[in-house]
């Protein structure tokens, strides 16, 4: 019976606490595709921003692979962004358009970029621009991707959220790191490790520098424990500060 109580105690107290921290907790919405959901980036970056006491966030990823920001603006193929942006339970949206509409249909990611942040921004909400990265095979990619976003950040007076230009920067310095899934677009564990680190950095307004390299909700061995990525303190350091050089250069 001792033991019992005690148990419930601990349960009590864990429920208390994830109550306070939800209740203090600023709402982050993703939209987008599998760049998105690949190493279920959301989650880690929740993860990662639960290491820092003094930032609480609580994510929402809507997402379809493939999908793009007109298709997230229509509510096709069953995709709820829209009416999740402007139900004003968020107070900061990500948004991430397909890997190549910068390139393939600039316009479309202008106007949908705009009517989806105006919707955000008319709720209240800061809007972010995951600017997405280069294929493996293609790095010229980059320069139009990253000219896209930018256009739309200063139509919109969005955030720019150099994920592309990190990539970039981390491939030049490092070749050998493998930041990519076996089919040279999508991310490998240690390529959502660094856009997390992006991330992290653009909604905490801190440096990533200093960040466990275990990546996991909750505490390990308790309840709720959620294990999501792992890389070597060598790989996460430098993912690190490659995120953070690549923020500093892109301050406003």
């Amino acid at each position: 019976m001792k033991y019992t109580r005690i148990l419930l105690l601990l349960i009590l107290s864990f429920s208390i606490l994830q109550i306070a921290y939800t209740q203090d907790a600023k709402k982050v919405l993703f939209v987008g595709n599998s760049y998105t959901y690949f190493w279920n980036l959301h989650l880690q970056v929740e993860a990662m921003v639960q290491q820092n006491e003094s930032h609480h966030i609580q994510v929402t990823a809507s997402t379809a692979g493939g999908s793009n920001l007109g298709q997230h603006w229509r509510a096709a193929r069953g995709l709820k962004s829209r009416e999740l942006i402007q139900s004003g339970a968020f107070e900061k949206v990500i948004l991430q358009d397909h890997s190549r509409r910068a390139i393939d249909a600039p316009d479309s990611l202008m106007y949908y970029g705009q009517l989806l942040a105006d919707a955000a921004q008319a709720k209240g909400a800061d809007v972010y621009l995951y600017v997405t990265w280069a294929r493996k095979w293609d790095p010229y990619m980059q320069a139009p991707i990253l000219k896209g976003y930018q256009e739309l950040a200063q139509k919109t007076g969005a955030y720019l959220m150099p994920v592309g230009p990190a990539w970039a920067r981390a491939r030049e310095l490092r070749p050998d790191l493998e930041l990519y899934d076996p089919d040279g677009s999508h991310p490998s564990s240690i390529g959502t490790y660094l856009t997390a680190c992006v991330v992290y950095g653009m909604l905490t307004g801190e440096s990533p520098v200093g960040l466990s390299e275990r990546v996991a909700l909750g505490n390990p061995g308790g309840l709720g424990f959620l294990f999501l990525n792992r890389m070597t303190s060598e790989d996460a350091l430098f993912c690190q500060k490659v995120a953070e050089e690549t923020l500093n250069q892109f301050q406003p």
